[in-house]
């Protein structure tokens, strides 16, 4: 379920989640192993001192004993609350499956506006805040086009290509995400407010950050990996050799995901990084249409019967439970399945058993939760159901 303080066992898990983020020492690969010895972000909190002794640096233990790191959450939720702001955790039904691909996955997502567009992958376009008016022009007009036909165009709200991208989104009326790198209280930059109260109004502001967080430097990598995990597709317009927007394609590589970049004048400095990503295999997008039309054959080629296709609704239809679907014998989804064992298991574990590609295996785990064959706990993991 999507958030607010209702006393619910997921937001109580969302605030001590928060609670060991703000930690110091405590960073999210840290996280995700207390959770799993623990059970629970709530069952670390309950731990005594002494069982937390190892698991936790002391200057850590000291900011629990105080309580100066809850004080900083529950004031953060209280301005979420009173803002309208909405937040999810990793144990959500909600909570994007492809952010479970990271290593080091947001454990809460702080949102403002249309939350369903977190059901749907993206085109992240990016690029450089200082661009030039050409890739500005190519960026809006990207956005259009994604935005006319339907594809969520995430970006990260910055100056230059990214507030571009966004706002050819929203003239045709399309879906898009900002991924910011502050609290989601706040429009940054300054001179974007219009645009922040826009995204707001008729997309989705997404945040991993409390409210009142902010512009810090490391933020911005930080946020450009969920960026990266909320498209299928990543296109830079425009960047040069040291761009931020190299940091998302790194990201993207990662997960496996299509990479293009917009060809631009060899001897322009601000396209030597997109120039050197076509050099390094990057696709090139020489034409907008044919790129949407290329996504759109694209997406209906994906369509997988386990997630949701025909098999499915025939078996709605008859009356069966679409749990009771045969596997083909050596099918990967058999292969994770028989993976499992009593105990949840994590994406890490049965990547490892399996031998399957961790983007792969995320996939096969979000199909086999659709038709009930696991179920998601927290940790991030998931356990075999039947």
């Amino acid at each position: 379920m999507v958030g607010g303080l209702r006393g619910s066992p997921s937001n109580d898990e969302a605030r001590a989640l928060l609670v060991l983020s703000e930690l110091p020492g405590v960073g999210l690969r840290r996280l995700r192993r207390l959770t799993d010895r623990f059970g629970s972000a709530r069952g670390v909190l309950r731990a005594r001192p002494v069982e937390l002794k190892g698991s936790l640096p002391e200057k850590a233990l000291a900011a629990l004993g105080d309580g100066s790191a809850a004080e900083r959450v529950d004031q953060g939720l209280a301005s979420a609350r009173s803002g309208g702001m909405e937040w999810i955790a990793w144990d959500d039904d909600d909570y994007p499956p492809r952010l479970l691909r990271l290593a080091d996955p947001p454990p809460v997502l702080f949102l403002r506006g249309q939350h369903a567009l977190l059901r749907t992958p993206g085109v992240a376009v990016v690029g450089a805040r200082r661009a030039t008016a050409r890739a500005r022009d190519v960026a809006r007009l990207l956005g259009a086009r994604l935005g006319a036909e339907g594809f969520p165009v995430v970006s990260g709200m910055a100056l230059g290509v990214d507030g571009a991208a966004h706002r050819g989104a929203l003239q045709a009326r399309g879906p898009t995400i900002a991924v910011v790198a502050t609290g989601a209280d706040r429009a940054y930059p300054p001179s974007h407010s219009a645009l922040y109260r826009d995204v707001i109004r008729d997309g989705l502001l997404v945040s991993e950050f409390l409210p009142n967080t902010p512009p810090l430097p490391h933020h911005f990598p930080r946020r450009n990996r969920v960026l990266a995990a909320l498209a299928h597709t990543v296109v830079v317009v425009e960047a040069g050799a040291r761009s931020g927007a190299l940091i998302t394609v790194d990201h993207a590589l990662d997960l496996g995901l299509d990479v293009w970049a917009v060809p631009g004048p060899i001897d322009n400095t601000g396209c030597a990084g997109s120039n050197a990503m076509l050099s390094d295999g990057a696709r090139p997008l020489v034409s907008v249409a044919d790129f949407v039309r290329r996504l759109g054959e694209a997406g209906r080629e994906r369509v997988s019967p386990l997630a949701g296709g025909d098999t499915a609704a025939e078996g709605e239809a008859s009356g069966s439970d679409p749990r009771g679907a045969s596997l083909p014998p050596g099918s990967p989804e058999r292969a994770v399945l028989a993976a499992f064992g009593s105990e949840p298991a994590g994406v890490d574990d049965l990547a490892l058993s399996t031998g399957l590609p961790t983007q792969e295996l995320v996939s096969i785990l979000t199909a086999l939760e659709l038709v009930g064959r696991v179920e998601r706990r927290p940790g991030p993991s998931f356990q075999r159901v039947g």
